[in-house]
């Protein structure tokens, strides 16, 4: 899809304000406007950053699932490292870190 002479220089304007925003946390309000603003051709969901952030904020939300479904297998169920790790589908060195963030001890042996 080839860009006109005048998206291109859209674009470069919008790279420019992207910079100027995070030089000056002031202009977040006026930068949130200007984006609105423009809303009728450039789509957020296509823009590299707010596919990177989608992509971080989905990696924290799994990450936070993980570590509430082992602290549950360990705190509630009494499940071994391994035992743990094996049901949750993660690493036994992760079921180790929560334990230890949990400070509960591995005396439940394998069944």
């Amino acid at each position: 899809m080839a860009e006109t002479k005048n998206d291109f220089a859209s674009s470069i304007n919008f790279k420019h304000l992207r910079i100027f925003v995070q030089l000056r946390d002031s202009l977040g309000a006026q930068f949130e406007r200007a984006m609105e603003s423009v809303s009728t051709f450039f789509k957020e969901e296509k823009d590299y950053l707010y596919r990177k952030g989608e992509a971080k904020g989905e990696a924290k939300g799994e990450a936070k699932k993980n570590y509430i479904i082992v602290e549950n297998l360990i705190v509630k169920l009494r499940l071994s490292d391994e035992q743990a790790a094996e049901v949750a589908e993660v690493e036994v060195e992760f079921v180790k870190k929560v334990r230890a963030e949990l400070k509960i001890t591995n005396t439940n042996k394998a069944l």
